[in-house]
Order: C-alpha cells, then sequence, then structure tokens
C-alpha cells in the first residue's frame, strides 16, 4: 500500500498557523475522546519533524458489532515538540484524555483499491491513569 505522504505528496502533516494566510477555513473540528492507548507507540519523522502514533480505545453507548461490544478505535497523531515529550511517557495500556482535530485520510492502495481512516491529530493531552508514576 502506498504512504499517506507518498499519495498527498507531504501534504499530511499538520499546517502551522499562518502558514494558512490568505484561505478562508469555513469550519473548525475539535474532538475530545478519553481512552486506553491499544497499540505500541509508535515513533517516526516526517519532513524534519517528529511524529507519534498510536490507536486509542475508546468505549461508547452504542453497540459496534454483534456481539454486543462497545469498543471503538482510531488513530492519535502527535507531531513536534508535542511528540519528543510525550514519546518516552506513554505505553500502551495507559489511559489518557486527548483533544485535537479530528480528520480523514484518504488514499489509494498499490491494488488501485480507494481507503481511508480517521484519524485525530492531537492538541493537548492529559495523562489521567491514577497507576501511572512518572520516574
Amino acid at each position: 500500500m502506498n504512504t499517506l505522504e507518498d499519495e498527498l505528496g507531504g501534504e499530511s502533516t499538520p499546517t502551522e498557523a499562518g502558514k494558512d494566510v490568505g484561505k478562508a477555513r469555513t469550519q473548525w473540528n475539535w474532538i475530545q475522546l478519553s481512552g486506553r492507548i491499544s497499540t505500541d507507540v509508535e515513533k517516526k519523522t516526517v519532513k524534519d519533524q517528529t511524529v507519534i502514533s498510536f490507536a486509542l480505545l475508546f468505549e461508547t453507548q452504542r453497540k459496534t458489532d454483534k456481539e454486543g461490544s462497545h469498543a471503538n478505535f482510531i488513530q492519535i497523531e502527535l507531531w513536534g515538540k508535542m511528540a519528543e515529550l510525550f514519546y518516552p511517557l506513554l505505553a500502551k495500556g495507559m489511559q489518557i484524555l486527548v483533544t485535537g482535530e479530528l480528520f480523514q485520510q484518504r488514499w489509494v492502495s498499490k491494488e488501485n483499491q480507494k481507503a481511508q481512516k480517521f484519524c485525530i491529530s492531537a492538541q493537548a493531552l492529559a495523562i489521567s491513569d491514577h497507576t501511572y508514576r512518572p520516574s
């Protein structure tokens, strides 16, 4: 599968305030979720910027499958200094509260199949796990 960066020509990185001068935004989309980190935290560099990502498990009142599960998963991304700060602190199973911008990534796979996923680009993150003790 082609990477998102390949498909978008490097345009998948979040834009900084001030770089969008002259572009009108008609809507802001902010979301806040509480849940547990369900995957290992991955770290990489995109265009000289550190990015970490992981899946967040959160529950809803609505059933998500025939077995009666209420579990949902969404990908979380942290960029730049925020990623560098939180990378050594976050771990699978930890409970967090995240606030950020909800966005949809779309691409075409090598098999010419359209694919998509929703992600949250975190703007604020708090560790809400009562068992977490920083070293």
